[in-house]
């Protein structure tokens, strides 16, 4: 694990129950790995057919709700977020876990959050996320936050 997700020095950390984690999209690339065809799966069957032919890559503004601030998020992760996860079967308890994990991170806007909060959201327990995220293998891209 890195203190940093650029370059420089790298600094082995312990995650905890309290460590934040979040989708590293350099991870997808690093690791030549198809983040369009695996951000569709995660869309609902209306979105998922609308999509087949549209470009993943194209960007949309998007404005917080609180602050007005207006930033640039892929058309289809907006889509996500504005109506795939508000339906029903978005999270079940049969979601896997590191499926539930990214999909919560996809309708927050990537803010980072640790297992206990993931714990509470998913109703799963803090200590079984934990071990899944901080294990050797990264899974889709979800990994520890550390700052400086």
């Amino acid at each position: 694990m890195s203190a940093k997700t650029g370059s420089g020095p790298r600094k082995l950390l312990r995650s905890t129950e309290d460590t934040k984690f979040h989708i590293d999209y350099d991870w997808w690339e690093r690791s030549d790995r198809d983040l369009d065809v695996y951000l569709r799966s995660h869309l609902c069957p209306e979105h998922q057919d609308a999509y087949a032919e549209i470009d993943a890559d194209a960007m949309v503004d998007t404005v917080h709700p609180e602050t007005a601030e207006v930033t640039r998020v892929l058309g289809i992760q907006h889509t996500l977020i504005t109506h795939c996860a508000l339906q029903d079967d978005y999270l079940t308890p049969q979601t896997s876990l590191v499926n539930a994990v990214f999909r919560v991170f996809l309708s927050n806007g990537n803010i980072p959050m640790s297992p206990a909060e993931l714990g509470e959201k998913l109703d799963r327990p803090a200590r079984v996320i934990l071990r899944t995220l901080s294990g050797q293998r990264v899974y889709k891209g979800i990994r520890p936050v550390f700052t400086d």
